[in-house]
């Protein structure tokens, strides 16, 4: 909804950006980012749609940034109170493991140890990246579609 500084109705001629791809053949959709049940389904769609040989297929993931783009960005552009209500109502993480609580799919503390594990992968691959030599020049461009 928020581009740097400016929301997306002022900054497109199109704000379903889902449908940029109509003009050329390419199917999409709008899904709540917030969900992780409906970004499940939507990419159920969409790898099915690909999968079938029919080409690609755009998901338009509506989601919320809780800060700016960068340290130059501050985000003053909504409100604290805005953001504070859209952590306690949509947050994806918390709604997914309420979820999971609730259903009695998962324990608070096996989702806690899911965390920790998640974290240290995270950091490995971090710890990878930055310690991982920089691809040569011919290599810049490899696997890079635009």
């Amino acid at each position: 909804q928020y581009a740097m500084g400016t929301s997306l109705q002022r900054g497109s001629s199109t704000p379903e950006l889902y449908t940029r791809g109509a003009a050329f053949g390419i199917p999409g959709e709008a899904v709540d980012g917030m969900d992780v049940l409906a970004v499940k389904e939507a990419g159920d769609r969409a790898v099915s749609h690909c999968r079938s040989g029919k080409g690609p297929y755009i998901l338009e993931m509506k989601t919320y940034r809780y800060r700016g783009h960068s340290m130059s960005d501050p985000a003053k552009y909504r409100t604290r109170e805005e953001v504070q209500k859209m952590k306690a109502e949509k947050d994806p993480i918390d709604h997914i493991r309420d979820m999971l609580i609730d259903g009695k799919h998962a324990t608070e503390n096996e989702l806690k140890v899911i965390d920790k594990n998640v974290k240290k992968i995270v950091s490995e691959a971090a710890d990878f990246a930055s310690e991982s030599p920089e691809p040569a020049l011919d290599q810049l461009f490899t696997d890079v579609y635009a």
